[in-house]
């Protein structure tokens, strides 16, 4: 079982993402769906870790998650991981002018200890492709057609430590700890 922590989007997020997805299935292409309650933006991937370790992550990013506050982060069309003709993922991007997602990443790597990935890419995982589907073409087409799409705004709720823990009712992820991200926004005050 591989653990990682995540920001996962709000229920008016998720819907749309969800909308965007049941729209993009259309398609026909073979793919594994991700259930819209698993959407997330990875922040930390921990993989594997023992038990000590794991009782251990929630006192590391404690401080560090519950002084989240709201970011500015948008939803600007698909994009893919592996090559636009046979993608390994294909993803809701996540556009995050301020920074937000990085300056998290960096602060949850220095508080358990980790070094940051060297190429962070925020992004909401959509599918998994399994096939070139129907011709050559058939990804490269969907994906220039919904390249640069602008999908509205990605609320993010919390922080949460996740589990790769299939649970029988098509979700893949469970939920071990969260933490909300704050309702103030210092802009306004």
């Amino acid at each position: 079982m591989n653990h990682f922590l995540a920001i996962r989007p709000d229920g008016a997020t998720r819907d749309r993402l969800a909308a965007i997805a049941e729209r993009l299935q259309r398609w026909g292409l073979n793919a594994r769906w991700v259930d819209p309650e698993d959407y997330h933006i990875t922040i930390c991937f921990l993989g594997h870790i023992d038990a000590a370790e794991l009782r251990s992550v929630p006192w590391s990013v404690a401080d560090v998650g519950s002084a989240l506050c709201p970011p500015d982060l948008r939803l600007p069309g698909l994009g893919a991981f592996g090559g636009r003709r046979e993608p390994k993922t294909v993803y809701a991007a996540v556009d995050d002018p301020g920074g937000w997602c990085m300056d998290l990443h960096l602060d949850v790597h220095d508080a358990l200890g980790m070094r940051p990935e060297h190429h962070f890419h925020p992004h909401i995982t959509l599918c998994r492709p399994s096939g070139r589907g129907d011709g050559d073409d058939a990804w490269p087409r969907l994906l220039e057609a919904h390249g640069l799409a602008e999908w509205g705004s990605c609320v993010a709720q919390e922080l949460c430590l996740l589990a790769s823990d299939p649970l029988g009712d098509g979700r893949r992820y469970r939920t071990l700890e969260r933490w909300p991200i704050g309702r103030y926004d210092a802009r306004s005050a």
